[in-house]
C-alpha cells in the first residue's frame, strides 16, 4: 500500500492612519562587504520503507539589495521554478524515481551557494545631493506585505491589543523610521532572547511571552509595521559563520539559521532591522540597529508561506532554512528520519581573492 510523508523542518489590519510628514532626506548607502561560498547538504533516510519517489524543495537565494552575484548548484541538480504565491519566488525542485524500490533508501542532497554580500546604511543625504532613484513596490508586491500571514497574524485580537498597550500606533507625522525604532525599542525592553527551534513563534504568541527567538522578534516587528500600513518583509537566512565545534543541533551556532526584517519607504527603499541583534548588544542606541545591515547573512528567501508546486497539489511550507520539504511515495509503514546536515561557509573580503 503506498504512503505518503510530508515533512517540514521548522527553526525556525491595516488601519488608517492620519497624513505624513515628508519623509527625511536620506537613502540607503550599499557597499560589497565579502564574497560567500557555502555548502549545505541533507539526508533522508528509511529503514524498512520502499521508497518509489523522492520528490524534494530547496531554497533557491535571491538576488536583493543585501546580496548579489548569486550562484547556487545542487545535487541532484533538480529545476528551478516559481512557486505559487502572488510573489512567485524560486524554488529549486529535485524529482528522483526510484528504479527499483527496495525496503530501506536514501536521499542525499546538496545545495551550493556563491554569493557577494554587502553592508547597508541609512545615512543623510549631504548638502544639494539627489537621492538616488528607487523602484516603487508592485501593486502585488504592496498588497502583500501590508498582509496578515499564518505567522505575522497582526490581524488577531491578542496582537492588536499588544499593540495598543505598547502605544505602537504611529503618530501625526511620524515617519516610518522613527516608528521602526520605536517598535525595535519595546522588543529590546520586554523580551529576552531564548532559542527554541520547536517553539510556536508566531506575533501572535510571541507577543504575550517574556522570551522569543530572532523570528519570534521579527514576526512581531513585521506585524506591527504592517498594522501601521507600512510594508515590510522577513528575510530568512542562515549567518555567513561555520558551524561552532561542541555544539548540537538545538544550538543556534550549529547551522547558523537567523531571521532579519525590512520595512519600505517610498523613495528610500527597503530598510533593514535586526531586533534580534538589537536585543543582544544594549551597549547600543536602538537606533544602530534600524538602517544598519552588517552584510553578514545569506539569504535563502524572502518571507515566508511559500508554495510549493508538489505534482498533485501545492503545499506551503513557512520556512526552507535548515531543511528541505519534501515526499515519498513507496510500500510499507513509513519509517523514513531526517539524517545528519552540514553547514560549511568560506568567506572573503570583497576585494580580496
Amino acid at each position: 500500500m503506498a504512503r505518503l510523508l510530508w515533512s517540514v523542518v521548522v527553526v525556525l489590519m491595516a488601519c488608517p492612519v492620519p497624513a505624513r510628514a515628508q519623509a527625511p532626506p536620506q537613502k540607503i548607502e550599499v557597499a560589497d562587504r565579502q564574497t560567500v561560498a557555502a555548502s549545505i547538504t541533507y539526508e533522508i533516510r528509511t529503514t524498512t520503507f520502499a521508497v518509489a519517489r523522492w520528490t524534494a524543495f530547496l531554497p533557491e537565494p535571491p538576488e536583493l539589495p543585501s546580496q548579489t552575484k548569486v550562484k547556487t548548484t545542487a545535487s541532484p541538480g533538480g529545476k528551478v521554478v516559481a512557486e505559487k504565491s502572488p510573489l512567485a519566488r524560486k524554488v529549486r525542485v529535485i524529482d528522483v524515481p526510484v528504479a527499483n524500490p527496495m525496503p530501506g533508501a536514501r536521499l542525499p542532497l546538496r545545495l551550493d551557494v556563491q554569493a557577494t554580500l554587502r553592508t547597508r546604511k541609512l545615512v543623510p543625504l549631504k548638502d544639494g545631493e539627489k537621492p538616488p532613484a528607487v523602484a516603487p513596490l508592485t501593486a502585488t508586491e504592496k498588497r502583500f506585505y501590508l498582509a496578515p500571514s499564518p505567522r505575522v497574524d497582526f490581524d488577531l485580537k491578542t496582537f492588536r491589543d499588544w499593540l495598543d498597550k505598547k502605544t505602537l500606533r504611529r503618530k501625526k507625522g511620524e515617519s516610518a523610521v522613527d516608528f521602526a525604532t520605536r517598535v525595535v525599542a519595546v522588543l529590546r525592553a520586554d523580551f529576552d532572547y531564548r532559542y527554541d527551534p520547536l517553539e510556536e513563534k508566531r506575533a501572535s504568541v510571541s507577543c504575550g511571552r517574556a522570551a522569543t527567538d530572532c523570528g519570534g522578534m521579527a514576526f512581531m516587528f513585521v506585524g506591527a509595521m504592517r498594522a501601521n500600513d507600512v510594508p515590510a518583509r522577513v528575510l530568512v537566512g542562515r549567518l555567513a559563520r561555520p558551524r561552532k565545534p561542541g555544539v548540537g543541533p538545538a544550538d543556534t551556532d550549529y547551522d547558523q539559521p537567523h531571521v532579519r526584517a525590512e520595512f519600505y519607504v517610498g523613495g528610500i527603499g527597503w530598510v533593514p532591522v535586526d531586533p534580534a541583534y538589537a536585543n543582544n548588544d544594549k551597549t547600543r542606541p536602538v537606533e544602530a540597529f534600524v538602517g544598519d545591515d552588517p552584510g553578514d547573512m545569506l539569504v535563502l528567501h524572502v518571507d515566508l508561506e511559500l508554495k510549493l508546486p508538489f505534482a498533485d497539489k501545492d503545499r506551503t511550507a513557512d520556512l526552507l532554512q535548515l531543511g528541505p520539504y519534501y515526499r515519498a511515495t513507496g510500500v510499507g509503514p513509513f519509517d523514513g528520519a531526517f539524517g545528519p546536515t552540514g553547514w560549511d561557509v568560506k568567506t572573503v573580503p570583497a576585494g580580496e581573492r
